[in-house]
């Protein structure tokens, strides 16, 4: 089966289980009937950025210099283009398809291939588009709310996206063997590690500063998923999505 096939066969499956959701999936109602196993797997998220992530951060924060941080911090970024570019078709908007093939031409040429980003310093705006925005933007129902361990909060659409994504990503298909798999272990692992970094007060106060800190880690994402759908503009420092760039 060829990678078009493939996709299709994902996006038929998704939004075949997705259409079946008919509860209203709003923030409002916090539609979450698999609490019952979200709250240990938020658990184990937890601690587990307790034990790892944020002493890593921490550390990272300290010790790493400023400009090696934002190199870092750039890469990520021009890392998630492609993803973005694509998304942006699918969805049929040419704005944003236009912006982003432009920052990836720009920051890859002068930019050292993502290394520096004089895109922003062009005034060409950035994106994030995936593949769950785009299933929403064709219809699909959002589901029901999750806590995947290790992959952090999610929903039957977004990880459906998750999915889509790693086959529509071109990055997906660079390289092969154990170079290729140690070179996306190692951007996974800094895209974690720069997003709790740089994010540490919002997420701190999302994980250890809230009475309920599922509940809180819930409604941000909800909140953010619903904004990112919509395009509308988000306050990332007040919604953090914590587990951003964060598959295992």
């Amino acid at each position: 089966m060829n990678r078009l096939q493939s996709l299709a066969s994902v996006v038929a499956l998704s939004l075949l289980a997705l259409s079946g959701c008919a509860q209203s999936t709003t923030v409002e109602n916090g539609y979450d009937p698999a609490q019952y196993l979200n709250r240990p797997f938020h658990a184990f998220n937890k601690g587990l950025d307790t034990a790892i992530i944020r002493p890593v951060s921490k550390v990272y924060g300290a010790a790493v210099p400023a400009t090696i941080k934002h190199v870092v911090d750039n890469e990520v970024r021009f890392l998630s283009l492609p993803k973005t570019l694509v998304n942006s078709v699918l969805q049929g908007n040419v704005e944003r398809t236009g912006d982003t093939a432009a920052r990836i031409l720009v920051n890859a040429t002068i930019g050292g291939l993502g290394a520096l980003d004089p895109a922003t310093e062009m005034n060409i705006p950035e994106h994030d588009e995936d593949f769950g925005q785009t299933l929403a933007v064709w219809g699909a129902n959002q589901g029901p709310y999750y806590e995947l361990p290790l992959l952090g909060p999610s929903s039957s659409r977004d990880f459906a996206g998750t999915v889509g994504d790693f086959i529509l990503n071109p990055l997906s298909y660079v390289g092969s063997g154990t170079g290729s798999t140690l070179l996306g272990a190692g951007r996974r692992a800094a895209s974690i590690v720069d997003t709790r970094h740089s994010f540490s007060d919002a997420i701190d106060q999302a994980l250890y500063g809230s009475p309920d800190s599922y509940v809180t880690v819930r409604n941000l994402y909800l909140q953010r998923r619903n904004n990112a759908i919509l395009n509308g503009k988000v306050d990332v420092d007040a919604r953090p999505d914590i587990y951003e760039g964060g598959e295992f």
